[in-house]
């Protein structure tokens, strides 16, 4: 309510400066012909005077009645001039406050955020981090289904089959590969507690001996468990896959959701970005992150990102490159080149993957362009630095083609 005031306030107050502006006396700069008329009259009559055309009391009274004209006309102006100019400005004044009223309105509404609360970015991060640390425990998300999700069980031969799982399990609990097995199982008939249960098992059993993959699959249950929110029991799952492998690309997907659904678009499109860039276009959160990450830059404020696009054709492969057998060798090498060449074009304009760089540098050095390939590397590792998994791949084709 305190901003529409205050918005309020701002466009009376320009409307009533507006109105002054143009309602203000100003001299009138315009010549005008009756005045004209007059001023030569006076002049005549000095002349006249003179020359003995006129005597003195002629030309007084003539300049006397000639003055009673200027004033009369002047004051005849004057009206007009002051009727005409407060009406117009009044209309004028009226117009523009109502154009700043439905104007402002229309924006706000549309680009605004009406009934949020204003808040200065270090307040926004103060009320986020506390947003994140009072988040809902696994276990109060689970109270708050809506619909108590029953045992599942296949008809048929493969029924049975669970069912003998699920008892041989039950009596021998510490059998990590039925664990493992009856969790993929349970998950995949849509019993998703007991897949939890399971694997939560599973993890305990294998203590410190257990993957970033074990915990990531642990976290991913969780997190489907309660409809998509990554709760602090699914957040600890997620870092501790972290602490074993820090390129655990899952993970890394499921932090950033969490600081998303936590108020902090600008964390968590800055860790989507980096998997935009460094991980393969199969990866399963791949095009998750393609369907979300524009909103997100939207609440981030970046108002610059775009999507980087699905190249159908990234560039030559080895096979692309054998195919070409059938051309003639100067055919062959300028195919090659233009592939290449644009191929080195997107990537320096637009970026890529580190496949892509990989298949780059490959390429140039199928050509035995050594010096570009070389400048390839360089700028590949500039761009993945501290990324481990991109680096290697990076590195293995550099070593293929014989560079350092």
């Amino acid at each position: 309510m305190t901003f529409w005031i205050i918005v309020s306030i701002i466009c009376i107050l320009i409307s009533i400066l507006f109105y002054l502006s143009i309602t203000q006396d100003t001299p009138n700069l315009v010549p005008n012909s009756d005045l004209e008329v007059y001023k030569d009259q006076l002049i005549n009559v000095e002349r006249d005077l003179s020359r003995g055309i006129i005597t003195e009391d002629e030309a007084e009274r003539i300049r006397a009645e000639v003055s009673r004209r200027i004033l009369e006309l002047d004051k005849r102006k004057q009206r007009s001039l002051e009727k005409e100019t407060k009406v117009t400005g009044l209309i004028f004044s009226i117009v523009i406050l109502l154009i700043f009223i439905a104007g402002g309105s229309f924006l706000y509404q549309k680009f605004g955020a009406p009934g949020y609360e204003n808040l200065s970015q270090s307040q926004r991060i103060k009320n986020a981090n506390e947003l994140l640390s009072k988040r809902a425990t696994q276990e109060q998300l689970l109270e708050l289904r809506l619909v108590e999700k029953s045992l599942i069980t296949p008809e048929g031969n493969y029924g049975e089959l669970v069912k003998k799982l699920r008892q041989k399990v039950s009596e021998r609990p510490n059998d990590l590969e039925g664990l493992k097995l009856l969790t993929g199982i349970e998950a995949k008939i849509g019993n998703t507690d007991e897949a939890v249960k399971a694997q939560r098992q599973f993890l305990q059993l294998l203590g410190d001996k257990a993957s970033d993959l074990d915990h990531f699959n642990y976290a991913d249950l969780l997190i489907n468990q309660v409809e998509g929110v990554v709760s602090p029991e699914a957040e600890k799952a997620l870092q501790a896959a972290l602490e074993i492998n820090p390129e655990n690309g899952g993970a890394k997907y499921y932090i950033g959701l969490m600081l998303a659904q936590n108020d902090r678009p600008d964390l968590a499109l800055r860790v989507w970005k980096q998997l935009l860039r460094a991980d393969e276009l199969d990866a399963p959160w791949i095009p998750l992150i393609r369907n979300d990450i524009e909103r997100l830059a939207v609440l981030a404020g970046d108002t610059k990102f775009e999507l980087p696009p699905i190249d159908s054709t990234p560039g030559p492969t080895a096979e692309d490159i054998e195919n070409a057998s059938q051309m003639n060798d100067e055919e062959r090498q300028e195919m090659i080149k233009g592939m290449v060449s644009r191929l080195s074009e997107r990537l320096s304009t637009e970026g890529g993957s580190p496949n892509e760089w990989a298949r780059l540098i490959n390429a140039y050095g199928v050509l035995g362009d050594f010096q570009n390939a070389q400048s390839a590397w360089e700028e590949a590792k500039n761009i993945f630095k501290g990324e481990a998994s991109a680096l290697e791949k990076l590195s293995a084709a550099a070593m293929n083609i014989g560079l350092k």
